[in-house]
Parts: C-alpha cells; sequence; structure tokens
C-alpha cells in the first residue's frame, strides 16, 4: 500500500508518488474566514511534513494568511527557504494578461519541475482560488477547461481548490463539482459522485480540448 500523507483536514490523506486523479480536490466557504479554516491547517501540515507548499489566493492574502499560519508552524523560515510559496494571482493565473489553461498546466509543471530540480521534496501541496475569472461568464468556459485537464495532469499532489458560496451560483457550483474527483464537505473528504471524466465534460460543453 502506498504511504498516504495527511492533508491536514480531519483525517484526509492521499497517497505519496501516486498520479491518481483522488488528489485533485475541490472545497467550498462563504467569507475568507471559512476559506482559511481550510487552507491554514492544509498548508501547516504540508510544511511539517517537509513537503513544497504554494497558495494562490485572492485577497486577504499573503499577509493574513501569513499571520495564521504562525500560529502552527515557523512560516518565516518556510518562505525564506523557498518551501512556502504565496504567489499572486496576476504571476501565476494571468502571466499573459489572461487566464489562459495551457499557460497554467505550463505552471504547476514548472513548480513541479524547479521543486525536483531543488531536491526539496517529492510532493507539492497546492491550494488555489481564482474568483476573478469565474466573475466573467466569459472567461468561466476555458476556467473549467483548465479544472478538467489539470486532473489528468497533475502528478505532485494533492491540490484543493477553494471556491466563495458567497459570490457564485449554482451553475459554477456543479461545473466545480463535475471538474473535481473528490470534495470536502464538513471537514471531511469524499469521493464525489457528480464528478465527469475530463473527454465527457468538455464535449457535453462543447468545449475544445
Amino acid at each position: 500500500m502506498a504511504e498516504q500523507v495527511p492533508l491536514g483536514i480531519a483525517d484526509a490523506a492521499v497517497p505519496r508518488g501516486s498520479h491518481t486523479r483522488g488528489s485533485h480536490i475541490c472545497t467550498f466557504f462563504s467569507g475568507s474566514a471559512q476559506r482559511d479554516d481550510v487552507v491554514v491547517p492544509f498548508l501547516a501540515e504540508g510544511i511539517r511534513s517537509g513537503q513544497k507548499c504554494v497558495a494562490v489566493l485572492e485577497p486577504p492574502g499573503p499577509r493574513d494568511l501569513l499571520t495564521r499560519l504562525g500560529g502552527q508552524v515557523d512560516q518565516g523560515h518556510s518562505v525564506e527557504t523557498g518551501q512556502l510559496e504565496l504567489p499572486a494571482p496576476a504571476d501565476a493565473y494571468l502571466r499573459s494578461g489572461q487566464f489562459s489553461t495551457e499557460d497554467m498546466l505550463g505552471y504547476w509543471r514548472e513548480v513541479a519541475t524547479a521543486t525536483q530540480d531543488a531536491a526539496r521534496s517529492s510532493f507539492i501541496g497546492a491550494t488555489g482560488e481564482m474568483q476573478s475569472v469565474l466573475d466573467h461568464p466569459d472567461g468561466r468556459a476555458e476556467f473549467f477547461r483548465y479544472e478538467s485537464l489539470l486532473t489528468a495532469v497533475i502528478s505532485a499532489l494533492p491540490e484543493v481548490v477553494v471556491y466563495d458560496l458567497e459570490r457564485f451560483g449554482a451553475e459554477v457550483l456543479m461545473d466545480t463539482l463535475r471538474t473535481h474527483p473528490r470534495v470536502i464537505v464538513g471537514g471531511l473528504i469524499h469521493d464525489n459522485r457528480y464528478y465527469i471524466e475530463p473527454g465527457k465534460f468538455l464535449t457535453a460543453r462543447g468545449i475544445t480540448r
């Protein structure tokens, strides 16, 4: 049996070194405090375990997150050594000036390669949100194309993607569930029965692969 890596969220864990789709996880929150109730323990567990950790979050951003992390781990040392990275969304998701699936998949590949080259860790804990893209209906198709394809691309696991229920309606909620094999509900991680394989999802939505 593969070694299980804890997520810091209840008793949830994922297998190390696996390419399983089951580590692409979504969760929902209402307001930044609830978001950080998931993100902070997730990152703290990763730091304690020696994992490379990347968090791409919209405001309130890194300063508030670092303050909360400081109650659990030495976040200053983690930032100094590069173990913890907190890039702004513009530096990760919007490097070409607009959201691009290819750019984003390339970004995560770069993070994984740099981590392996530096011999920091064979495992990356990543978390992110992209509310500003989802605020514009024209950007949603491209975003969920990315989310669907990311499941097959991720090799440095896991990634927990967080969505604010106060900002988005049922359409975004359902597409989120359709593109993430696992979901965190009530502090527990569950297999997601609404998940659709990328090929079927993209075809049904008329989205070019």
